[in-house]
């Protein structure tokens, strides 16, 4: 079964403690899964990200403030 790496918007604005920067936001909430690449081994899942983090662990450190303004993540489902 492959996976795929799940990136999405869960809430469009409401209070939350981040994951993964551990500050108390009120923003959009996403939630992101990474792949697995070793069979039997599944990644931390998470459920509550902010857009920083999200946008970092999607597309790196270096452009990730360039897609956030374009809002790539916002919208629909994406499989990346």
């Amino acid at each position: 079964m492959v996976q795929k790496r799940l990136a999405r918007i869960i809430n469009q604005k409401c209070h939350f403690k981040c994951e993964d920067c551990e500050k108390t936001k009120l923003a959009k909430m996403y939630e992101y899964r990474n792949i697995s690449f070793v069979r039997g081994f599944t990644p931390h899942h998470y459920k509550q990200l902010c857009g920083d983090c999200i946008y970092k662990k999607v597309y790196g450190t270096k452009f990730y403030k360039k897609k956030k303004k374009e809002g790539a993540l916002d919208g629909k489902v994406q499989h990346l």
